[in-house]
């Protein structure tokens, strides 16, 4: 599903984020990528996303080659993976069902599909009683189910979440993490979740993957716990 082999990237100014990542994440497994700020969290999320390519090695997800992919390949390999941002990136002149639709839309999907797939995530997200509202007209939990609502409206093979929960209160976040866990289950998604929130690793246990400094220093199997200082 996502395999990274002896990557490296180097940006244009002379920072190395990444030295020789190599880690291969399985159909349907929820993982957790954390680390410090400047660890390489968000360049690796920008490989995977064919926002950036690697400066050596190979970046392989759905059995795509990511790196080798041409400008105007990427929105179509894009619609692989669904991402999910800490703040939400709602149109705000736009309501929850318009806000979802949108993003079908872009992909040509037929109004009356288009109708009928909103409907359903909204229900998934348990939303669908706010579709007729506008994102300032929501609380930040809610937003943040409308931004699940429409990264998964395609349904993509992959979800990328980064930080999800970084602007969410306890109780919120663990409704949210309790909602990518179903997503998880009843859609076989692959979930990539960055968060500095070590208590949420620690409750809601999956395979964590730990950078420093641009390598992978850990990658600890579901079920074990991470102490708060990694």
């Amino acid at each position: 599903m996502i395999e990274c082999t002896h990557v490296y990237k180097r940006y244009r100014n002379g920072t190395n984020a990444l030295y020789d990542i190599n880690m291969k994440i399985e159909q349907g497994e929820f993982v957790y990528i954390i680390g410090p700020t400047g660890s390489g969290k968000s360049t690796l999320i920008k490989l995977l996303d064919g926002e950036e390519i690697p400066t050596k090695g190979t970046v392989k997800v759905v059995g795509i080659d990511v790196g080798r992919l041409r400008s105007r390949q990427i929105p179509v390999y894009r619609r692989n993976i669904g991402v999910v941002f800490q703040d939400y990136r709602l149109l705000p002149a736009k309501t929850v069902f318009e806000n979802i639709s949108y993003a079908l839309e872009v992909i040509r999907m037929k109004k009356k599909q288009i109708r009928k797939r909103a409907n359903e995530v909204m229900e998934d997200v348990s939303i669908y009683e706010k579709g007729s509202s506008f994102p300032r007209e929501l609380s930040g939990g809610q937003q943040q189910r409308v931004a699940i609502a429409r990264a998964i409206a395609n349904r993509p093979k992959v979800l990328i979440a980064d930080e999800p929960t970084g602007n969410l209160d306890p109780g919120k976040s663990d409704e949210i993490m309790e909602l990518l866990e179903k997503i998880n289950l009843k859609y076989g998604t692959t979930i990539l979740m960055v968060t500095h929130d070590m208590t949420l690793v620690n409750k809601f246990r999956r395979r964590t993957i730990v950078l420093e400094n641009g390598h992978i220093v850990a990658d600890l199997p579901e079920g074990g716990y991470v102490r708060h200082d990694q």
